[in-house]
């Protein structure tokens, strides 16, 4: 993480009872490879704001606490480096990313509602009740985990629900294109669910996104979309005023 005059925050990682989403020890199922095992682990303690932009990642504690060799500890820090959710300074080591708020505005956020937006109007009016159910259990948990406080199980739900109804569309390349950004776009759940004035929101916004994709109503399903994707976030940021232009605004994909 670059600050001002170049300095590098390099916090050591915290004691491992700190970190429920890191299990030190644990061996992969047999199909995962430990690299993978390690960097899911990692992945997950990121976008769950247990390790905080700025904080180190030591190779040689890593390797300590997973019981590993080198190796498997470069290919996870290698996978999350390509995913954005860290970064490597030479001759200072491995630090997790911090996504500055003008890149959430006029890349993170437009990128992601054109994506969205296209796979979800090949679903809308089309929705079976399979895949209703699935994103009903979604919101479910989300209501649930807002009751009991739980902002991790909020955006994990959260993270799903957009899944499954990207999956959905059946398009390849949206499906691809989604999984590119999902860890940033997790990564920014932990930071700006948080501030929601009532964690039920979140639920009560997906509900609304399901009931229009019951309706198929693809106008009202962009707005509604957009203001979910740019309008919240821009708004919990602050930022209302600086909203990115969309090109083609009001113009649903089919």
């Amino acid at each position: 993480m670059k600050t001002s005059g170049n300095a590098v925050r390099e916090p050591t990682l915290p004691p491992i009872a700190s970190r429920p989403a890191w299990t030190p020890g644990v061996r992969p199922l047999p199909h995962v490879s430990l690299g993978q095992f390690i960097a899911s682990s990692l992945r997950e303690s990121i976008v769950s704001g247990i390790l905080l932009p700025g904080q180190q990642l030591k190779q040689d504690v890593i390797g300590a606490d997973f019981n590993v060799s080198p190796a498997p500890v470069r290919e996870a820090l290698r996978q999350l480096e390509s995913e954005g959710l860290v970064e490597h300074f030479s001759n200072r080591g491995v630090f997790v990313s911090d996504i500055r708020e003008d890149e959430v505005l006029n890349l993170l956020l437009p990128i992601r509602l054109v994506i969205e937006n296209y796979a979800l109007q090949q679903v809308a009016g089309r929705l079976e009740s399979d895949l209703a159910h699935r994103l009903h259990e979604q919101i479910e948990i989300m209501q649930q985990a807002a009751d009991a406080g739980d902002v991790t199980r909020i955006n994990s739900a959260d993270a799903r629900f957009h899944e499954l109804a990207v999956e959905a569309s059946g398009s390849a390349q949206a499906v691809q294109l989604w999984h590119s950004i999902s860890p940033r776009v997790r990564l920014q759940f932990s930071q700006l669910t948080p501030r929601q004035a009532d964690l039920h929101n979140v639920a009560d916004e997906h509900q609304e996104l399901l009931s229009l994709l019951h309706e198929g109503d693809e106008g009202k399903l962009y707005s509604v979309l957009k203001e979910h994707i740019v309008g919240i976030s821009t708004r919990l940021m602050g930022r209302e005023d600086e909203a990115p232009p969309i090109e083609g605004d009001g113009m649903p994909s089919t």
